[in-house]
């Protein structure tokens, strides 16, 4: 074979991988919803099911512990959509999971974040003021029952894009850059108040991860006049 024909193989399959690299990164950002066998359906995006296997194989997690997708009355009518929420021991784990790609950056203190995929350029609202929000309601939801128990927000990632967070305190968790999980829980203390009122808990969450779809549509249409809300004022 001549040197001709190597030098364009060789070009060939170099460009070959660098499309694949480009469609990667392009086509796998944001959430994903993906079709899979029913362990997984309804669980939404790969890093909810990353998550969901976590818990469950590494951390021994029951799968009566585990809820997604929970739906919690917020104000004015309005709900709060939880990722996946863990009861144990320790306190009520709340998880917001994303599967962000490319270069993301952030700042603790403020709501705008950004995310850099190429040459396209994203804005979104903060996962941890988003999922501190979702911890407040939780708060609020189960003070009713006076039930006062530790709540805990992480933001659980697959970390394959580059985060690139400022000013995070030392209760900003985010699952593979600034903290493990299995630290997390270790240095926590039992709760009490878990203990005592564990299965009235989990008897509370039930109905919630399981909503009427009259209650998810109203959720949808709700997120969606924010996301246009928050698009006009960035």
């Amino acid at each position: 074979m001549s040197l001709f024909w190597l030098l364009v193989i060789a070009i060939s399959v170099f460009l070959l991988i660098i499309i694949c690299i480009i469609f990667w990164a392009t086509s796998y950002q944001g959430s994903d919803k993906t079709n899979d066998s029913d362990e997984w359906r309804g669980l939404g995006s790969s890093a909810e099911k990353a998550l969901y296997h976590t818990l469950i194989e590494k951390f021994d997690v029951p799968e009566g512990q585990i809820f997604h997708n929970v739906y919690i009355p917020a104000s004015n009518g309005k709900t709060s959509e939880i990722d996946v929420l863990v009861v144990s021991k320790k306190g009520l784990f709340v998880f917001e999971c994303k599967d962000y790609g490319g270069s993301i950056y952030g700042d603790a203190n403020r709501p705008k974040w950004l995310q850099y995929i190429g040459d396209q350029r994203n804005f979104f609202y903060s996962p941890l003021l988003q999922n501190k929000n979702h911890a407040k309601y939780l708060r609020v939801f189960f003070s009713k029952d006076r039930i006062e128990v530790p709540v805990i927000p992480i933001i659980w990632t697959t970390i394959r894009g580059d985060w690139s967070v400022k000013n995070l305190k030392d209760n900003d968790y985010i699952i593979g850059l600034n903290c493990r999980f299995g630290d997390i829980y270790e240095n926590l203390p039992d709760s009490p108040e878990i203990a005592k009122n564990f299965n009235k808990i989990l008897a509370k969450l039930s109905p919630l991860a399981c909503p009427d779809e009259s209650i998810r549509e109203k959720h949808m249409e709700q997120v969606r006049r924010i996301q246009e809300t928050k698009s006009r004022r960035y």
